[in-house]
């Protein structure tokens, strides 16, 4: 299985990028709005409601040659001009005015004496200057705002920051977007791909942690999907084969068995001796037929999940001696020399004794079948940590390389079926072996040809 992300603790969750969305957005409509008030001063002063230039506001701009005041800027910017004398009065007027203020006071005119200041929807320009006889005046020049500028400003400003906003949004959108649209266009392309009953697809990408669990969730899940798709198709193809051998070994004793009974159903002119001979090698295919559907049930009955076996504690040692004395009138008649290394220790395990001599007896069986007269066979009991070990080899022919790794499988026999090997009978033991929690291997050993190592739990007394 895939190792999931380690931060993924860590990672950013989802509030946190709309949280920050949100301050982002918060920062572009305070931006759209600043650059729009500054294009909205822009054009409004360059193009629309042109403002005298600080540079132009010199006294001698004010008059003409002839000493009096001239309204040639008035022309241009608009207002009219005041001179107001030390006392505080408008003494002349240059221009259309608008207002009736004839007289300010000391602390007005302190007021305005900066060189811009705006008072309310006027704005006032305020020029020192000197009379002939060194007298002080104060020329006012009083420009009135024009409400027809303001709604025109309003209108400008509205525009830009509309399209501003819009074009930062856009962009800003489109980035987040593509933030979230990588993730969900890799779970949407996963999605069809198992729809297609494709498993293999994984996917890779980093993102927030809700969108990391879900990359984690589909992954687990698509190997998962594919193990079960693995298993489905190692499981047909072992049917297949399965079936393919099953019809083989079977082809092969039927068609001898109806040949020999054809013979002597046509031949009535046989001889005792032949007929005798037909009739023993038809048996032999009929007891082997048997056989081989005998353990198809078998293991049938071992690969289903409702088995129940009868487990009780035993002494593995004695029952294991017990077991093996019932061979040694075989092992006598074949000349095999036993090595026996079982200890008098008591070893408690948990089995089903009628299942576990099925394995023994499979295995020494196999031994006393495809060895030659002389072998010497090894048996042994111990205790090694959690388990009980029994091991069972001999020095005969051995296992032919090519079926070792295999040899657990079903139809994998090294001799011929004729002989009486089914195929089926390691695969047996197998499936016994794990329904007691235990294991059999095929080990290799420099003085056995053959050596098989079964462990069982061990169990306390």
């Amino acid at each position: 299985m895939k190792k999931k992300d380690n931060t993924l603790e860590k990672r950013r969750p989802l509030k946190g990028l709309f949280f920050l969305n949100y301050i982002v957005i918060s920062g572009l409509l305070l931006g759209a709005m600043g650059l729009s008030l500054f294009c909205t001063d822009l054009v409004m002063n360059r193009w629309i409601d042109q403002r005298p230039n600080v540079e132009e506001l010199q006294v001698e701009n004010f008059y003409d040659s002839s000493g009096k005041l001239s309204g040639q800027l008035l022309e241009r910017y608009g207002g009219w001009l005041e001179v107001v004398n030390e006392a505080g009065q408008v003494i002349e007027v240059e221009g259309e005015k608008e207002d009736e203020i004839l007289y300010y006071s000391l602390e007005e005119l302190f007021a305005r004496i900066q060189a811009l200041q705006y008072d309310h929807s006027m704005i006032y320009y305020v020029i020192p200057i000197t009379g002939p006889a060194g007298e002080s005046y104060k020329l006012l020049w009083k420009i009135p705002e024009r409400l027809e500028y303001l709604y025109t400003a309003l209108v400008i400003f509205a525009l830009l920051f509309a399209f501003s906003i819009l074009i930062a949004l856009y962009f800003y959108t489109h980035y987040s977007v593509r933030q979230l649209k990588k993730p969900l266009i890799q779970i949407m392309e996963g999605i069809k791909e198992l729809d297609q009953f494709n498993p293999s697809k994984r996917l890779s990408f980093s993102a927030e942690k809700e969108f990391a669990e879900i990359r984690d969730a589909f992954n687990d899940m698509a190997e998962r999907l594919q193990r079960i798709s693995e298993e489905k198709e190692r499981v047909e193809n072992h049917r297949r084969n399965m079936l393919l051998h099953l019809s083989h070994d079977l082809k092969t004793p039927i068609t001898s068995v109806l040949g020999y009974s054809q013979l002597l159903l046509d031949d009535v002119q046989l001889e005792e001796k032949q007929k005798r001979q037909c009739i023993q090698y038809i048996y032999h295919k009929s007891h082997y037929m048997s056989a081989l559907i005998q353990d198809l049930f078998e293991l049938a009955k071992l690969e289903d999940n409702h088995v129940k076996l009868n487990l009780e504690k035993v002494n593995i040692t004695k029952w294991f001696q017990e077991l093996l004395a019932e061979f040694y009138p075989e092992f006598e008649e074949k000349g095999f020399q036993v090595d026996i290394e079982i200890l008098e220790t008591p070893l408690y395990v948990m089995i089903d004794s009628m299942y576990m001599k099925r394995v023994v007896t499979n295995i020494l069986e196999n031994v006393l079948r495809y060895n030659p007269v002389g072998t010497r066979l090894f048996v042994s009991c111990e205790q090694q940590e959690e388990n009980v070990l029994l091991w069972l080899g001999d020095n005969g022919v051995g296992v032919p390389e090519q079926i070792r790794e295999n040899v657990f499988e079903e139809f994998i026999s090294g001799a011929d079926p004729v002989k009486g090997s089914t195929g089926l009978g390691l695969a047996i033991c197998k499936k016994i072996m794990i329904l007691h929690q235990g294991s059999i291997e095929l080990t290799k050993d420099q003085h056995y040809s053959t050596l098989f190592r079964l462990s069982l739990p061990y169990r306390e007394i």
